[in-house]
């Protein structure tokens, strides 16, 4: 009877001991405290989680197409071009729930003023400003259905920006020649002169852009982009007095104002990621 009694109280405190155990126990299905975490708190967890905001640091390499305008060619004496250079930039840009941006950039490009001397052997001189310029953008992301999900997608943007002149003189050309229009007419002196400068008000920037980005490692991006520009103000300036036999025949001015295309890349370095995990099951 002693043992049967025992027997019946070690069944009964058993399935005790076990709920004890089981009330003790913490069960968490979501954070302790809503809120932003870093991207690198839960292994895998950024590939889902939203994104309120993140910031980035990206450097710019890209090709620029530079208009430039000519007044009057000489009866084709002279002439210019829009020519293509390669430039770069840097920038800093906070985006806002992964659907707008706005993004401040340096770039160090040129506007140029290219001056052809056509011939027998034709000249060609490159003068440029000072080669700074600030633009502010506002991005927006095309893809709705994600949102604040970082994930690849087109952004398109509208910017403006401003290209401080130095006023400075740049360069100075004189070209003689001679010129004969029959057998038995006289030999004319041609006398050309180049003068070359920088506006000393700042030139304006208007810009429109589209992009490509897409995540390529947790904390860096790839941006593929076209911009437009146009320039608001002369920047570089060259001036030409064309005469003949010591008497001016026509005057002509070529002028860069900053109107051009961009094609380039950005690599962009997100160094501040907030991330929001509160919806994800971490258990």
């Amino acid at each position: 009877m002693k043992q049967i009694f025992t027997l019946l109280l070690f069944l009964g405190i058993l399935p005790l001991m076990a709920q004890d155990a089981d009330y003790y126990r913490k069960i968490y299905t979501r954070p302790l405290s809503p809120g932003l975490y870093h991207a690198a708190a839960v292994p895998g967890g950024d590939k889902d989680a939203k994104v309120p905001n993140r910031w980035y640091f990206g450097v710019d390499g890209f090709l620029i197409r530079d208009v430039n305008t000519i007044t009057s060619n000489f009866d084709e004496l002279i002439g210019t071009e829009s020519p293509v250079s390669a430039s770069w930039g840097v920038n800093v840009g906070w985006v806002h729930h992964e659907n707008w941006t706005m993004e401040a950039t340096y770039t160090r490009s040129a506007i140029h003023n290219i001056l052809i001397v056509n011939g027998y052997n034709p000249l060609r001189y490159n003068i440029q400003n000072d080669r700074n310029n600030l633009i502010l953008r506002v991005k927006r992301r095309l893809l709705f259905n994600k949102n604040e999900l970082r994930r690849p997608a087109f952004w398109i943007g509208i910017g403006g920006g401003i290209v401080p002149n130095s006023g400075r003189q740049k360069d100075y050309y004189a070209f003689e020649g001679y010129r004969q229009e029959g057998r038995w007419q006289p030999v004319d002196t041609l006398h050309m002169t180049s003068n070359s400068y920088i506006s000393k008000s700042a030139t304006l920037l208007a810009e429109v852009s589209a992009e490509y980005v897409v995540k390529v490692a947790k904390v860096v991006d790839l941006s593929i982009f076209a911009r437009r520009q146009w320039g608001f103000g002369t920047s570089v300036t060259t001036d030409l007095v064309y005469s003949i036999n010591n008497q001016v025949a026509d005057r002509s001015t070529i002028t860069g104002k900053g109107t051009g295309l961009n094609l380039g890349l950005s690599l962009r370095y997100v160094f501040h990621l907030g991330s929001d995990f509160s919806a994800l099951d971490l258990r």
